[in-house]
């Protein structure tokens, strides 16, 4: 038998205690230092191999001009395949030394829908300055989106802050909770805010998206579920999530918005930026409540409504005004932001000392009876043209009240000129009218508006009576892109001979892509092709503006010269000659300037050099002639 080993207690414990070695503290911080060293080298690998969505903020459009990055609402939307982005985003990559920037900020109300560029609040604050101060580079960087709210306007602000602007607008508050992350989107992260803009700034790490990706491919191949892509995006958005009046979520929206948008003028007030925000409008009069919730311990949505359309009829406009507001408040689905957010708005302008305007004032002010509706409200809440431009004026107001115009100096042009200029040269087409009204019949064709199961089919819905049409309905369907559509318009109109309308489209193109140089020349060419000078010029101006060349300078001194304005053509043909120097036509119309003006031997050098390039350019050799007989008279001759 083994031996049995007697080991005492004491004896283990001094055993273990002779065993022990001190351990280094490298030790210790090498489980903090690893993890974070791989996450490091993780992240600068899917940098370094481009991994993912491209997160750049700022994308390049041309040489000299950038856009809002089309993917950059990836940031903020986790399960909606069709990602909103922002479509009057352009601007100058370098700040010009003579330019005016303005940012507005909002989601599809600031972004002008259902019109979009083509007839956003704005486009009319960008046309009116261009009007008023044609010594200036006006630029208006518009990058609202659809279905957005507070939280990514925060996210933003820094960036645009980056660009040096000189004022920003905002027009922010419809989709507060059903935006992006808001507390009753499909997109909720919660309601804390401190957690969904921490979400929010790690988003923009490679590592993260990576996690993300990994998550929903997992959660993908388990749920059945298919991706919603019916209805609009604030619909699939909603979730069906009602939101009562004075409820705790209620709360939380106003608050999730009350403190993003302190933050957000509270980060341009230290930047010492200018800013005006506006209030909120939506249809009071014509939009019946979508939810009218019953057995609640506040009256019915309805019941307001349906009362406040027979006030309406006796004439009693403020109690009507009053019940058609209190109507809207207890509407339990939130597609029209609560009287609270705007009371917020100007609680938190006059505390932190930026000026504001009243949009929903504006509007109940502008229509016949006292009370917003169809009048000017295109659905539930997006202006129509004439909506739209109202709150552009009320804007363009307040800037010129508070100093923030790109110029103390007054105008050459009064105000009430440039409206009417504004009005005049506003380019809205028989497109873009025939676009929005398809995107509004197919809107209120769908919940909330009615029961999906209603639904009229759509050749009984959209009737295609005309090409505009046509294009139009290939537009919303996304078979054609704005540019494709408008280039079809423009060519139809050309071939009719109807060539106003074809400057009008062609204008409409080059202002919502105005980084596209080349339609400047192409338009005026075309209208050069037809001696249609006048509207040629408008083309050659504005391509001579952006961008210089030889063709647009050669003409604008051309037309100059033709209506007797030679001190201009003189101007123009020159820079025409300094980008080329071998086209014979420029060297002979500079001649007939310079004659007019009596610099007679620098009209003959020009026609020497016209026929050195040319030597049978019709009548040259006889214009020749009478200048040699005119530089060689003698002074008593």
């Amino acid at each position: 038998m083994a031996k049995q080993l007697n080991v005492s207690e004491e004896d283990v414990k001094s055993f273990v205690k002779g065993m022990k070695t001190p351990v280094p503290k490298w030790f210790y911080l090498s489980f903090v230092i690893i993890p974070v060293l791989f996450f490091i080298l993780l992240e600068a690998c899917l940098r370094l191999f481009n991994y993912g969505r491209d997160d750049r903020v700022w994308v390049d459009v041309s040489s000299d001009m950038q856009i809002l990055n089309p993917e950059i609402a990836s940031r903020y939307f986790f399960t909606i395949r069709n990602l909103p982005f922002s479509v009057e985003s352009f601007i100058y990559k370098e700040k010009k030394k003579n330019s005016f920037r303005i940012f507005v900020l909002g989601a599809s109300s600031g972004a002008g829908y259902p019109y979009l560029s083509s007839a956003s609040f704005s486009k009319f604050i960008r046309k009116k300055l261009e009007i008023l101060y044609p010594e200036k580079v006006i630029e208006v960087c518009n990058i609202s989106m659809s279905a957005i709210n507070s939280y990514t306007i925060r996210d933003l602000v820094q960036e645009v802050l980056k660009k040096n602007p000189d004022l920003i607008l905002i027009y922010l508050g419809h989709n507060e909770y059903y935006g992006a992350l808001g507390v009753g989107s499909l997109e909720s992260l919660g309601s804390s805010r401190f957690i969904v803009n921490t979400t929010l700034w790690l988003n923009k790490f490679k590592t993260v998206e990576l996690l993300r990706n990994f998550i929903k491919t997992i959660l993908g191949i388990f749920s059945s579920a298919k991706e919603s892509t019916s209805g609009t995006m604030m619909a699939q958005m909603a979730k069906d999530k009602l939101i009562e009046y004075n409820s705790d979520i209620y709360w939380k929206g106003i608050k999730q918005f009350e403190g993003n948008l302190h933050d957000i003028l509270q980060i341009c007030k230290e930047s010492n930026i200018p800013v005006i925000t506006s209030t909120l409008a939506c249809n009071l009069k014509d939009q019946k409540p979508f939810v009218s919730v019953k057995d609640s311990k506040y009256p019915s949505a309805d019941e307001e409504f349906f009362e406040a359309k027979e006030k309406l009829d006796l004439n009693e406009i403020d109690s009507a005004r009053s019940l058609f507001i209190y109507a809207k408040e207890l509407d339990a689905l939130r597609f029209r932001a609560p009287e609270e957010i705007n009371r917020v708005i100007i609680r938190l302008c006059e505390k932190i000392g930026y000026p504001f305007i009243k949009s929903d004032s504006l509007l109940n002010v502008a229509s016949n009876d006292g009370i917003v509706g169809d009048n000017l409200i295109t659905d539930h809440l997006h202006p129509n043209v004439r909506g739209y431009q109202i709150i552009g004026n009320s804007f363009f107001g307040a800037m010129k009240k508070n100093g923030f115009l790109p110029s103390k100096e007054i105008p050459d042009i009064d105000e009430r000129t440039a409206d009417s200029l504004v009005y005049a040269y506003y380019n809205f087409t028989k497109l873009d009218s025939t676009v929005a009204n398809f995107r509004i019949k197919i809107l209120k064709n769908d919940w909330p508006y009615i029961d999906p199961a209603k639904q009229i089919p759509r050749n009984q819905l959209i009737h295609l009576n005309n090409l505009i049409d046509s294009i139009s309905i290939n537009i919303i369907d996304g078979r054609i892109s704005r540019e494709q559509a408008r280039l079809q318009a423009a060519s139809n109109y050309f071939s009719r001979m109807d060539y106003d309308e074809y400057a009008t489209e062609m204008a409409a193109l080059i202002e919502e892509f105005p980084f596209l140089y080349k339609y400047y020349d192409i338009t005026a060419k075309e209208l050069i092709k037809v001696s249609n000078f006048s509207r040629a010029y408008y083309f050659l101006k504005r391509g001579y503006d952006k961008n210089p060349d030889a063709f647009n300078s050669k003409w604008m001194g051309i037309i100059n010269l033709s209506q007797g304005f030679v001190d201009d053509a003189i101007k123009f043909l020159e820079a025409s000659i300094k980008f080329n120097n071998k086209d014979a036509q420029i060297y002979f119309n500079i001649t007939g300037a310079y004659a007019q003006k009596k610099e007679f031997n620098k009209a003959l050098d020009a026609i020497n050099r016209c026929i050195s390039l040319n030597p049978d350019f019709p009548r040259a050799q006889i214009i020749r002639q009478q200048l040699l007989s005119i530089v060689n008279k003698k002074p008593d001759e």
